[in-house]
């Protein structure tokens, strides 16, 4: 402790704004390891009797303040410990390089905002599709006795902000998606555009006792074109399945397909909406990715009606196959598939003789625009990767006209088909 205490001192005297040179200890304590039979490895430099270090001047290859003891840095520029604080990575032009918990790191530079009186707690928005991310300055902030790493949302447990450097800047950065009522988003929404606001909140920094600042709050607000995608997150519980798409490497492939309750697809249709439906009414399915890659659109290879939740069974109907409407039938119609990041299809409803459900499974992935093929009617396996299975439900329907509007249960599909075309209460044309 004595040892340690004699280096901390030394530090301590202010050979800041001196020259940097190698520090060899006082009065030969430290000693060099060199005269001690010492070794540095990664939890520090020590003689062979267990004691403590210093590295000769060149002799540690770990080329880090590993080497060094407590408030003493690694210079590579001399290659040895220095009581000068070194920042291994550059301080920026706002920062000074200093002894923090006896490790050197980059630091607010008081001086520097004193000197150019800037006080402009400005903050930097990035709005994407599914989130948005607010930034604020670190250093400046801290200069006012705040402190922006305990910073929150609306919601107090949203928090967990992020240190970076953006255009040049220390910040500290909270994301937050694009959701109704997420970490405290009020949203207001009209027919074309829809808006999500929420606050950063920062409290004053209180460690050293003291409360020299009030909280600081900074409301922001990112506005949308409502799209398939952005009309999801403006509803609680909509009927929807996401997924990752495989998409040959880490890239977010993320997924969605939805029910919607108009033919523009931006009301999506909510739990509590799909028990008792009409028959005959027509259902309206979205599928859309947040897959950026302008190479690869959306596809859909198959879907189907069951009613069963698994998918499992032996009764079902085929809507969708091969990227096309199945049948060219009167109940069920694709409006686009396998020509943008989008699918969108519609379906007359019906529902199974003896069962109360219906659910709808999709077979979706990415497809290559290249080739040519996504948008044909056809089984168009351009990429390896297997598509992704969907499923949404269950919808459960009633009669209003109480007549017999049911698939006839095992009944086989050429058969079920002349059956939809005779039966006018059942499949409503488009």
């Amino acid at each position: 402790m004595f040892l340690l205490g004699i280096v901390t001192l030394f530090a301590a005297l202010g050979i800041a704004g001196s020259t940097p040179s190698c520090y060899n200890g006082v009065n030969g304590n430290p000693p060099l390891c060199s005269t001690c039979s010492g070794a540095c490895t990664q939890a520090g430099c020590t003689c062979s009797n267990n004691t403590s270090c210093l590295p000769d001047a060149g002799m540690c290859s770990l080329n880090s303040s590993t080497c060094c003891l407590p408030n003493l840095s690694w210079n590579p520029d001399l290659v040895c410990c220095t009581a000068d604080p070194y920042c291994s990575t550059a301080c920026l032009a706002d920062e000074v390089c200093q002894y923090v918990n006896q490790t050197a790191i980059c630091v607010a530079n008081t001086t520097y905002y004193k000197s150019q009186d800037v006080y402009n707690t400005s903050y930097s928005l990035v709005c994407k599709g599914s989130n948005m991310t607010i930034s604020v300055g670190k250093n400046l902030l801290e200069v006012l006795h705040y402190k922006p790493s305990a910073s929150t949302l609306l919601h107090s447990n949203c928090s967990g902000a992020v240190e970076s450097i953006l255009q040049g800047q220390r910040v500290y950065s909270l994301t937050v998606q694009t959701g109704s009522g997420v970490c405290g988003n009020k949203i207001v929404k009209n027919n074309t555009h829809v808006s999500y606001t929420n606050a950063i909140n920062i409290p004053a920094n209180t460690d050293n006792g003291l409360v020299g600042a009030g909280n600081l709050s900074i409301e922001f607000s990112c506005t949308y074109n409502i799209s398939m995608w952005t009309s999801l997150t403006t509803v609680l519980n909509p009927v929807m399945s996401t997924e990752n798409l495989n998409s040959g490497g880490s890239a977010d492939a993320l997924t969605s397909l939805a029910a919607f309750t108009n033919p523009s697809y931006t009301n999506p249709m909510l739990q509590s909406q799909s028990q008792d439906l009409d028959i005959g009414s027509t259902l309206y399915f979205g599928m859309s990715t947040q897959f950026a890659d302008p190479a690869f659109v959306l596809r859909v290879d198959q879907c189907f009606a069951t009613p069963t939740s698994d998918g499992s069974g032996s009764i079902k109907v085929q809507l969708i196959q091969g990227g096309c409407a199945t049948g060219d039938g009167p109940y069920i119609k694709v409006v686009e598939n396998g020509v943008s990041k989008e699918v969108r299809f519609s379906i007359a409803s019906f529902s199974f003789q003896n069962y109360n459900s219906v659910y709808i499974f999709c077979d979706a992935r990415l497809c290559s625009h290249s080739s040519g093929k996504c948008s044909s009617c056809a089984s168009s396996r351009d990429v390896s990767e297997e598509p992704t299975r969907f499923s949404v439900g269950p919808f459960t329907f009633v009669d209003t006209q109480d007549n017999s509007a049911i698939f006839a249960k095992g009944l086989p599909f050429t058969v079920l088909l002349i059956s939809l075309l005779g039966s006018l209460t059942l499949i409503s044309e488009f």
